[in-house]
């Protein structure tokens, strides 16, 4: 990838691994999917993260801000480690919190992670294959799920700038 090129570079870290998308824009996606960490940790999600800023070398890196949402504290730290990392690679960092988000996609009549997973489908219909099923309750979370997660992201980003 040419270094004249802004990259964004949107990461959604998951009990599966990390979504992420590589773009210069919402039309101009370069690279996307799920980097798998298996077993779960601290310092493999890390590797796999570092693998992404050398492979795209991004100009700005998104990721979900935590502070108004529940979730684990590893996936806190995971989160915190990411932007530590960033941030000593000087780049640009921009957090969106869920409800930013989930607001972003009213506009668009979805409220769920589903309903935004559809829209996202709507619109990148290359992502067909790694459509999620609608959970049910009782349900885990689809293992692609933390791709349209990072999809969201990475339009509301573009949306709300």
């Amino acid at each position: 990838m040419s270094k004249q090129q802004r990259i964004t570079l949107a990461l959604y870290p998951n009990t599966f691994g990390v979504g992420f998308v590589i773009c210069e824009g919402p039309k101009e996606i370069l690279d996307f999917g799920i980097k798998k960490v298996q077993p779960i940790s601290h310092h493999k999600y890390l590797k796999k993260v570092k693998k992404l800023f050398e492979y795209c070398k991004p100009h700005i890196v998104l990721l979900q801000d935590y502070k108004s949402r529940k979730i684990s504290n590893r996936q806190k730290r995971i989160i915190d480690a990411i932007i530590q990392l960033a941030r000593a690679q000087n780049l640009q960092l921009k957090t969106y919190t869920r409800s930013q988000i989930k607001q972003t996609f009213l506009s668009f009549e979805a409220k769920t992670k589903y309903e935004i997973a559809m829209v996202v489908l709507n619109w990148y219909p290359e992502l067909k294959d790694k459509a999620p099923h609608k959970r049910l309750p009782w349900m885990a979370e689809h293992y692609q799920m933390g791709l349209f997660d990072a999809f969201s992201l990475m339009l509301t980003h573009y949306y709300l700038e």
